[in-house]
């Protein structure tokens, strides 16, 4: 009997180690090489993997995107984007358009659009230029330029759109992408599995995607800052000149005449509003009992007259 329960003990204690020894040696895990929840298409680069990568790979992803936009907004400086319209009457315009883009090239700068027509025999011009803007005394200093080819300047206006922020947020945008795609490059390195390479390099090319998107748009403002657009119209004097017979200014008279008619059409408007508001429902609420009992009274005195000649 004692033999008996010493052969039992012994099999509890040896089951007892068994168990604690496949507690302590777990098997790895076969779904990801990584050591994470395996990757699936529905999850590509799963939020798991970012998260370990962050620490290791960038040294604190999220403080890296926060420093540069507080670092961009306080050192950078404005950047402005101009615009302009010159409206110039001028003698010649031809030649006024060959001096205009002769002066647009030698301040460093190039014209995007001039096109010449025909009106009443004369030759009008508009034209586009891009003129260097980021110095603004040097962009004055060019339009003053060309204003000295007019006779005269009918119009004129510069106008500037502060971009400075929104440079700013692209930049940490873009630096944010970089550290992003950063850890990514080094998750792919570190990859075994076909599908944890499919499912990173999916991320990847959306990261690469969105950082040249915000790239191309940060060189639109720089191109936009660094070089001002300037509309100039040309107008011959001869079609500038009022039309003058002796003392006579038919412009004077259209002008007067064009005057009077509004002021007629004003008046009429007015006395149809007063009609339609006013006059109208009065002459209603008066008239139209008048007329029912003048209607009602000589209905009667017809048929009072009606028997009387019958009799007779």
């Amino acid at each position: 009997m004692k033999k008996v329960s010493l052969l039992l003990l012994v099999m509890m204690l040896l089951v007892a180690a068994t168990g604690c020894g496949g507690a302590a040696t777990p098997a790895p895990a076969q779904g990801s090489t990584f050591g994470l929840p395996p990757l699936t298409s529905a999850q590509p680069a799963a939020p798991a993997l970012e998260s370990k990568s962050s620490d290791q790979a960038t040294g604190g992803q999220t403080q890296v995107a926060n420093q540069p936009l507080a670092a961009n907004a306080a050192a950078a400086e404005r950047m402005i984007i101009y615009s302009g319209q010159l409206s110039l009457v001028v003698k010649d315009t031809r030649a006024v358009v060959e001096q205009i883009t002769q002066v647009v090239k030698d301040a460093g700068g190039f014209v995007t659009q001039s096109n010449t027509y025909q009106d009443q025999g004369h030759t009008r011009a508009t034209m586009s230029v891009r003129v260097p803007g980021e110095d603004l005394t040097q962009l004055k200093a060019t339009l003053g330029k060309i204003k000295a080819l007019a006779m005269t300047v009918e119009s004129e206006n510069l106008n500037g759109q502060d971009v400075t922020d929104q440079y700013a947020d692209t930049q940490a945008d873009i630096e944010n992408l970089t550290a992003q795609r950063d850890s990514y490059r080094k998750l792919l390195d570190r990859a075994e599995k076909m599908e944890d390479i499919l499912n990173i390099q999916t991320r990847l090319d959306q990261v690469q995607g969105q950082i040249n998107t915000l790239t191309g748009r940060q060189l639109k403002l720089k191109e936009s800052v660094k070089f001002a657009t300037v509309n100039v119209t040309l107008t011959p004097d001869a079609l500038a000149q009022p039309i003058v017979v002796g003392s006579w200014r038919p412009q004077g008279t259209a002008r007067d005449a064009f005057r009077a008619l509004l002021n007629a059409l004003k008046a009429l408007g007015d006395i149809l509003i007063w009609t339609g508001i006013c006059i109208l429902p009065v002459v209603l609420l008066i008239g139209v009992p008048v007329f029912l009992v003048v209607r009602l009274a000589l209905s009667r005195r017809r048929k009072k007259a009606t028997p009387a000649k019958l009799v007779g």
